[in-house]
């Protein structure tokens, strides 16, 4: 998954139109076979050595008949594989005479940079970035327009003052990965393990959710995309005339690509560390804290994690110690409180410019997109929030066998607690309406934990029901987390409620299938593997202990309304 969102970030910040289809929900999956196939290039990954996700499998398929029933024939050209050595992807990429990329996952490895290039991103100016980075010229002097402040990073407000790590890959105690990582660090053993992420206006776009996935996953995700661009649709986005395997669209370019300059100390007030970035004459990247401080038109069908489950709730023990919060603005609900790091995203900014976006966040990070996909991986592995980047054998245990075992003997029956309006409730609530209900699982959870909304719904044609998150937020003082069906979840073994109480309490929503789609050459459909996924996720949950609340969409679009407008009342 995160490298699903690695590639969505960068089309997304440069302005290169990108489609991702997230789980297997029918109406999404049924939507993207059918834009613009004629013009479509399908870009499939997988990190896992030992098996390809029930998802990526059934995406191919549907791609596979669609090409057939419109008469297309030139498979080798209409799929990209992207996988690690010797896994079962890249058996089938041989057998279909596919082009496939060998690769470990990392942000800016083959798993983010082939449908994003496929989608016309201009991936050059984003490695340069990154190299910039990775290795800064030097000197005790910045550039013009750069501050190297001479004394050490000041992490957020309220948190001890970190000692960076000077072992790192990724430089010395001066680097700015480093400088993030022990920040982040210090927050989490500061007891703020809830990383609320915005972006601040200047250009960059989507990181945060990437930045959600890696932690969700504590690693490497194994996805499978798919991606589309003026001449294709699977993973990717909307390009400019790039058709074939390793095409690379025009130069695209956007706010967050580069910037004149990084901020330091001086009009902003806040302590900077600023390096160059991609371009000699200064892009840069800063990580500051408060001075008071103590697919060429690429779709991309984003398939849930084989060896991680393919919703990830359930899996627990192994995981990152803090959870991002992805929130839409700086200041949206869910920026504050005793557990909570607010840090704003942006691209590079001209000196004078305050970081944040107008707020005093207690992390603000800027600089151009190369770089921060590059430092943010690496500083969330220096603060021992992610492992390093390979393989995804080791993960969380896969959960295809129960979805698996739903499908073959059926959903389990389970009659609603109660129906109001377009919306049945089921779990153990004393309530009799839906406002009501969702009140009282709210407040229930303990301090210190998290309310996760898990929506097995269509990313795109029910994507109203994001604003859950910030409604939800507004009426509980608990951080609150949104994810997709076939994302993982979760927070990590070491984040948990006061006194051993639940780490989490889960909202699942799931909706009416009024459209369904037969997954080729499987006796299953698109809908009844979906509604296996969410079933699975919610025994997983039961099994361990996780109180869960179903939220069951009779009609979607009806039901998202009714739960925006009571919540908002």
């Amino acid at each position: 998954m995160a490298g699903a969102r690695a590639a969505e970030a960068i089309t997304r910040t440069l302005g290169v139109p990108l489609t991702v289809l997230s789980g297997t929900d029918p109406h999404g999956v049924a939507a993207a076979v059918a834009d613009r196939l004629q013009h479509t290039v399908v870009v499939l990954t997988s990190t896992s050595p030992t098996s390809t996700s029930l998802a990526t499998d059934s995406h191919r398929r549907a791609y596979l008949q669609a090409f057939e029933d419109h008469g297309i024939h030139d498979l080798g050209r209409r799929f990209v594989f992207v996988t690690v050595p010797g896994s079962p992807l890249a058996t089938t990429a041989l057998e279909m005479g596919a082009q496939l990329f060998l690769a470990q996952p990392g942000a800016l490895s083959a798993f983010s940079l082939v449908p994003a290039g496929l989608a016309g991103a201009d991936i050059r100016d984003l490695v340069e970035q990154a190299f910039a980075l990775a290795e800064p010229p030097r000197r005790t002097a910045g550039p013009a327009g750069f501050a190297l402040p001479s004394t050490g990073f000041a992490p957020a407000v309220s948190l001890p003052a970190a000692t960076p790590s000077t072992g790192s890959h990724a430089g010395g105690p001066g680097h700015p990965a480093v400088a993030l990582g022990s920040a982040l660090a210090a927050a989490v053993d500061a007891g703020r393990d809830k990383f609320a992420l915005a972006p601040d206006g200047s250009g960059i776009v989507g990181l945060g959710e990437w930045v959600a996935a890696l932690l969700a996953a504590s690693g490497p995700d194994a996805t499978g995309l798919a991606t589309s661009g003026p001449g294709a649709s699977g993973f990717g986005g909307s390009g400019s005339g790039a058709s074939g395997p390793g095409a690379s669209g025009p130069g695209a370019s956007g706010p967050g690509a580069s910037g004149p300059g990084a901020s330091g100390p001086g009009a902003s007030g806040l302590p900077g560390l600023g390096l160059p970035g991609s371009r000699p004459t200064g892009s840069g990247f800063t990580a500051a804290g408060p001075a008071d401080s103590g697919a060429t038109d690429a779709g991309a069908a984003d398939s849930g994690p084989a060896d991680a489950g393919a919703g990830g709730a359930g899996a627990g023990g192994v995981g990152s110690r803090a959870v991002a919060v992805v929130l839409e603005t700086p200041s949206s609900w869910g920026h504050e409180g005793p557990d909570v790091l607010s840090v704003t995203i942006g691209g590079a900014l001209v000196p004078g410019i305050m970081p944040g976006g107008g707020i005093a966040p207690d992390l603000a990070v800027n600089g151009p997109l190369g770089a921060q996909l590059l430092a943010w991986e690496q500083a969330l592995t220096i603060a021992g929030l992610i492992r390093p980047a390979g393989p995804a054998g080791a993960g969380r245990p896969s959960s295809q066998e129960g979805v698996l075992r739903v499908l073959d003997t059926g959903l389990p029956p389970q009659a609603p607690q109660f129906v109001d309006g377009a919306v049945e409730v089921h779990g153990a609530i004393a309530a009799t309406t839906l406002i009501g209900a969702v009140d009282e699982f709210a407040r229930a959870v303990p301090p210190g934990a998290i309310l996760a909304v898990h929506a097995h719904l269509d990313r795109t044609g029910d994507a109203a029901a994001l604003a859950l998150r910030t409604e939800l937020a507004g009426r509980v003082n608990r951080a609150v987390t949104f994810a997709w069906g076939g994302e993982a979840v979760q927070p990590a073994a070491g984040i948990g409620g006061a006194g051993g109480t639940p780490a989490v309490m889960t909202i699942q929503i799931t909706g009416a299938v009024t459209e369904d789609l037969r997954v080729p050459g499987r006796p299953y459909t698109f809908g009844e593997l979906q509604a296996a996924e969410a079933a699975d996720d919610r025994q997983a949950l039961l099994d361990r202990g996780r109180p869960l609340l179903r939220l069951h969409l009779t009609d979607r679009t009806s039901g998202i309304d009714q739960l925006l407008a009571a919540l908002g009342g």
